[in-house]
């Protein structure tokens, strides 16, 4: 099921008080049904499925086209997401949500959200900043002219830029769109982690690092559940989607953009 669909932060994880991963969050939520879980390894899936007290299924696509299911997550490897996502679209469900990136192909990813467009099926991208209380609240100061200019942005990373940098990208995108060009840093692709994400306003800077074994920021500890939240609200008819295909599609287009012109690829 790997770490975002119910391993991060299951039982013994360390992560307990967290919520994490996608299972733990749509268990809790009194919005939804319990989740059924779905692995190509079936062992994985029962598992996981005990773990959180559960259901799961061997065949999502029997599932899917047999049982009465609005909202379908895919949480797998990033190049499958291509293949599972054009599966899905062809279920009428009332929410996709797909773990970033969107595609690993620009191509795919462009045919993906023309093809959700066009069956009129919202697709959500997990890209955790936009659902983090944390980040919209800088994005409200921002806007109401509190912070002042942004003056510039700054990201250094490592892990692959469309696996990594495409978090740093929807987020400037999601706060500037094209009125700053943010200077972007890759480093290789070595275990140790290297995340550094700076944004300058004219009154306020803030800065986001993770190095090395460093834990993970505590604005980060229920994302999954803010993300479960919005698409509540969403299926109720009361708040748009936080970060959409679209939105995906964007920060993908320009993270290859700016990896064409790099030494580091």
């Amino acid at each position: 099921m790997g770490g975002q669909g119910s391993e991060a932060d299951q039982p013994g994880s360390g992560n307990e008080y967290k919520i994490i991963s996608f299972t733990h969050a749509f268990k809790l939520h009194p919005g939804f049904t319990n989740p059924i879980l779905y692995d190509i390894d079936p062992l994985k899936a029962e598992k996981a499925a005990k773990v959180w007290n559960t259901h799961k299924t061997n065949d999502y696509v029997f599932a899917l086209g047999f049982q009465r299911f609005d909202v379908a997550i895919v949480a797998t490897p990033d190049d499958t997401h291509y293949e599972i996502l054009k599966t899905l679209a062809k279920h009428q469900l009332k929410l996709v949500i797909c773990e970033k990136p969107l595609c690993t192909d620009l191509r795919e990813a462009r045919e993906i959200v023309e093809l959700y467009r066009a069956k009129n099926i919202p697709l959500m991208v997990n890209y955790t900043r936009r659902f983090t209380p944390k980040y919209q609240e800088m994005k409200r100061l921002f806007d109401m002219r509190v912070y002042g200019k942004a003056e510039g942005a700054y990201l250094l990373f490592n892990r692959g830029w469309i696996h990594s940098a495409t978090h740093g990208m929807d987020l400037f995108n999601w706060f500037f769109g094209d009125s700053i060009k943010p200077k972007i840093e890759y480093v290789g692709f070595e275990t140790p982690r290297r995340w550094l994400l700076n944004i300058c306003f004219k009154k306020y800077f803030w800065s986001e690092a993770r190095l090395d074994n460093q834990s993970v920021s505590s604005i980060f500890d229920n994302t999954a559940w803010y993300l479960a939240e919005n698409a509540y609200n969403f299926l109720e008819g009361n708040k748009p989607l936080r970060c959409t295909g679209e939105d995906g599609l964007k920060a993908l287009e320009k993270c290859l953009e700016l990896m064409k012109g790099s030494d580091t690829k």
